[in-house]
């Protein structure tokens, strides 16, 4: 069990950011804390055992994707550009000067762009005045290449002067980063456009100011490229203890559909011990990373289908799959998935939750027809109060 002991030098925004909750705490009293959780809200599931929760091996400077808003802070008669996370009441933008969980190396990226910004002399965009350019900084980098992209979210089609711009912010970056490799290295430069009011960060246009728009990332032997809306677990130090819970679960030769399966990375992982599996994937951009991945990987077991889960899964009846794995969104399944998978008589069910809540209102639907054998809590968040969970279901009729 990993025993971190409570951070000596909490982060200066400890308290007011609403990133983290538990940097004032021993790790394994918080790794307790999230165990605990699991079982309250399972408890009236009295059969089901809930195994000891996996820690991160790394509880501190884990994101490798940070998605960071724009925000403002009045100086007098003047408007400074703030970058930052919100604070825990979500009614302003911290000045960010640095981050706990965040790879260090991101954290200087996103340093060198505020200081860009403020000297190009662009505002924050306001929603209710709809002034303002700057949405969001998101930006993602890779762990086994050290890559990074950075994409610049605006309220507005056209960044102003942007190809000289994007050259100074260029240069503001390397300066930032160095040459030596120990931040990373900067590989692309997108600017995304969102002219919607949502709290989603990325818009669906993009262009590409410098370089590439994806980062090479490895998971295990198989190699992805990975772009800025690609979805990918933030924590990739804890994703292969994640993905052999998975892989553990999967029966030799059996046939898998793997239901929200992004750009592929657990169809990827369990392929060897599978006879077939099938990606489902709404995202255009990973389900085409994913069949990309099917070629350079040289993969011939696995395959990928685009489309809405709740509308590419009913087209499966009768086709004879053992296992279905579920990775949905926060949301969870909804009623109307969980009701095609009721219908379909898998006899495992495999389901990867990032939100316990969502989880159990899924598990209420599904023990219709399943028993809730197992959970298995694993930390891929540290430091703060979310927390993964991996629930295996049995078919009651085959056991």
């Amino acid at each position: 069990m990993t025993t971190t002991k409570p951070n000596n030098t909490i982060c200066t925004h400890f308290g007011t950011c609403g990133g983290c909750n538990y940097l004032d705490i021993d790790y394994t009293k918080e790794l307790r804390k999230k165990e605990q959780n699991i079982k309250e809200l399972f408890k009236a599931y009295r059969h089901v055992e809930i195994k000891t929760i996996v820690p991160s091996p790394s509880p501190e400077y884990y994101r490798h994707k940070i998605q960071l808003p724009f925000g403002r802070r009045i100086v007098g008669n003047k408007t400074l550009l703030t970058l930052g996370l919100f604070n825990r009441e979500s009614t302003f933008v911290l000045d960010q000067t640095e981050c706990q969980i965040q790879d260090p190396g991101l954290t200087e990226v996103a340093l060198a762009v505020k200081q860009w910004a403020r000297r190009e002399g662009l505002l924050p965009y306001n929603e209710k005045s709809k002034r303002g350019m700057m949405k969001y900084l998101v930006a993602r980098k890779s762990i086994s290449t050290g890559e990074i992209i950075l994409g610049i979210v605006t309220a507005k089609e056209d960044l102003p002067h942007a190809k000289d711009a994007s050259k100074r912010l260029h240069t503001a970056i390397q300066n930032r980063i160095g040459k030596s490799g120990k931040f990373g290295k900067l590989v692309g430069i997108i600017h995304n456009i969102n002219t919607k009011h949502t709290t989603m960060a990325l818009g669906r246009e993009e262009h590409l100011l410098w370089g590439r728009p994806y980062i090479h990332e490895h998971f295990g032997k198989h190699k992805f490229r990975v772009g800025l809306s690609t979805f990918l677990q933030v924590n990739p130090i804890q994703t292969p203890s994640l993905y052999n819970l998975v892989l553990d679960e999967m029966d030799k030769d059996t046939r898998v559909i793997d239901a929200y399966s992004g750009i592929g990375t657990i169809s990827f992982w369990i392929a060897g011990q599978c006879k077939e599996v099938l990606g489902i994937e709404e995202n255009p951009n990973s389900h085409r990373t994913a069949l990309e991945s099917v070629k350079f990987n040289k993969v011939h077991n696995v395959r990928f289908r685009k489309g809405r889960v709740a509308e590419v899964l009913p087209t499966l009846y009768g086709k004879n799959y053992d296992t279905i794995i579920l990775d949905p969104p926060r949301t969870g399944l909804g009623a109307e998935v969980a009701e095609t998978i009721l219908g379909m008589g898998f006899k495992k069910i495999v389901y990867v939750s990032c939100d316990p809540m969502s989880l159990r209102e899924d598990s209420n639907l599904l023990t219709r027809q399943y028993f809730l054998n197992s959970l298995q809590p694993v930390d891929m968040f540290p430091r703060t109060d979310h927390v993964e969970t991996v629930a295996v279901f049995r078919n009651k009729n085959l056991i």
